[in-house]
């Protein structure tokens, strides 16, 4: 007996299966990207920067090209030196990149083993400065953010060392300290360091490093850092350099005793509901006859029981911060000013969560370094894209944003005679923003003048509007920047 068809549904409707030669990517919005990068003239910053890394065979990629494939990965996401297998296996992809092809994981690995610290210092040296040169000053000063993190390691890679470790106890690490514009959501500078390391060992040669990456005409109007830069000879380097700050203070005894302890209660001074602050002068042992402001914010636990904030037993029913400060203002305004700081931390979650650099490990703690601050400056790239292309709203959206809303765009190419047609899958009402990213991009480039704009076909034509036309690009090849070209 012949079995019957199901019949058709609305849910399940007849679904026809084929082939196409035409190459498809996921990730054309990338090509925005690439522009932006020929704009900002970034290619012909790398060139000099890696002449150390010469070709030794015609079949091999140029460091330049590993490079800027190792930045368009992490943008795209890949969490591993694997996942950049993905990228190579796109048959579309290369080509609007610019690229020879992808390379391979291993040639990435080998790549950042060739660094020594000093080349990792010298090339993120030139790319950080590179990076910041378009950043618009802030009038009285940046706020500059000190924050070290921790990167779990899982191997026994060198470096890799037990020491302060909040998630997971006991375990492995390397132990990086990073230093943010907080106005303009720039790193200024970031080193990795081995995992046993303190938080503010080298904390006075990185600040002295830091400050020398600020472009011309910028300054530092205040310094913000936590418990663990509580240490005499960094407050002291803070002020030989006259940089006002405001650090968290960590409340050893000899800080209860000579601090919270000498506060009249009527010295208290209420701010909301639960919460009083007062301020007070005092001197430390260690500070060797020195007095310094303290500011205290006190919050009662039966009014916040979840308040942040250490409780001190011989001073029950309170949660305690307090933070030493240079600043003349208010105590309420300080402690306003050092809550700022918070956001920092939603700053080094995009390292890690969003552009994965807390992954990336190699065998020689070199290269692992080298990966990790290369890394650091695609995040600055990245925010420089974000407010050269994007609307202002982009701002305040995460880096994942910009992967999943703007490179996260699938095309196709067809070749026709001697051009490569590039049809984008952008749904209509994005397509004005979509041109309008590529026009402003492309504009006085080199390749501007392989970009069409003009549809061909009259079936599309009638389906879509002249000034939503797809894009049409011949093979694109790396095409030669402007020489004194600015980011």
């Amino acid at each position: 007996m012949r079995a019957r068809s199901a019949p058709a549904s609305p849910l399940y409707p007849k679904i026809r299966f084929a082939f196409t030669d035409h190459p498809i990517t996921v990730w054309a919005g990338a090509l925005l990207l690439r522009l932006y990068f020929e704009l900002i003239g970034l290619r012909t910053t790398l060139v000099p920067l890696l002449v150390p890394f010469a070709k030794t065979s015609n079949n091999q990629i140029p460091a330049v090209d590993v490079l800027l494939a190792w930045w368009y990965g992490l943008a795209l996401g890949a969490e591993r030196f694997e996942h950049l297998t993905r990228y190579r296996r796109d048959p579309l992809l290369p080509r609007l990149l610019g690229l020879p092809r992808f390379p391979s994981p291993d040639t990435l690995r080998r790549f950042f083993s060739g660094f020594t610290y000093r080349r990792t210092t010298e090339v993120s040296e030139a790319l950080m400065r590179m990076s910041l040169g378009a950043m618009r000053p802030i009038l009285l000063g940046h706020t500059l953010d000190l924050d070290s993190t921790v990167f779990c390691r899982y191997g026994e890679q060198a470096g890799s060392l037990k020491g302060h470790n909040p998630i997971k106890h006991g375990r492995p690490s390397h132990h990086p300290l990073v230093a943010w514009l907080s106005e303009r959501r720039r790193l200024l500078w970031a080193t990795l360091r081995a995992g046993h390391a303190g938080t503010a060992n080298g904390a006075r040669e990185f600040l002295a490093q830091a400050l020398t990456m600020l472009p011309p005409g910028h300054q530092i109007g205040l310094v913000r850092a936590d418990s663990g830069f509580f240490v005499t000879a960094f407050l002291a380097a803070l002020e030989v350099r006259e940089l006002p700050y405001i650090i968290v203070a960590r409340l050893t005894p000899l800080v209860r005793k000579l601090v919270i302890h000498r506060i009249p209660e009527a010295d208290w001074r209420s701010l909301a509901r639960g919460i009083a602050v007062a301020d007070v002068m005092a001197t430390l042992p260690a500070w060797r006859g020195q007095t310094r402001r303290f500011v205290c914010l006190r919050q009662t636990l039966a009014e916040h029981p979840e308040a942040r904030g250490r409780r001190l037993i011989d001073c029950p029913g309170y949660t305690y911060r307090v933070v030493v400060t240079s600043v003349p203002f208010a105590a309420e305004l300080v402690t306003r000013m050092y809550a700022g700081r918070a956001d920092s931390e939603n700053r080094i979650k995009e390292l890690k969560e969003d552009l994965s650099l807390d992954t990336f490990c190699l065998q020689s703690f070199e290269a692992t370094d080298a990966a990790f601050r290369t890394g650091c400056v695609l995040y600055n790239l990245l925010m420089g894209f974000r407010e050269t292309v994007l609307p202002s709203g982009w701002l305040e959206r995460r880096l994942r944003a910009v992967r999943d809303r703007v490179f996260l765009v699938g095309a196709d190419l067809i070749p026709k005679a001697r051009r490569l047609r590039v049809r984008f899958a952008v749904p209509s009402e994005e397509r004005p923003e979509f041109l309008q990213r590529l026009r402003t991009l492309s504009e006085g480039l080199p390749i501007a003048a392989q970009l069409e704009w003009a549809l061909n076909e009259a079936d599309d034509a009638s389906q879509i509007a002249p000034e939503l036309a797809p894009l049409t690009v011949p093979a694109i090849r790396p095409s030669p920047q402007r020489t004194g070209a600015s980011p």
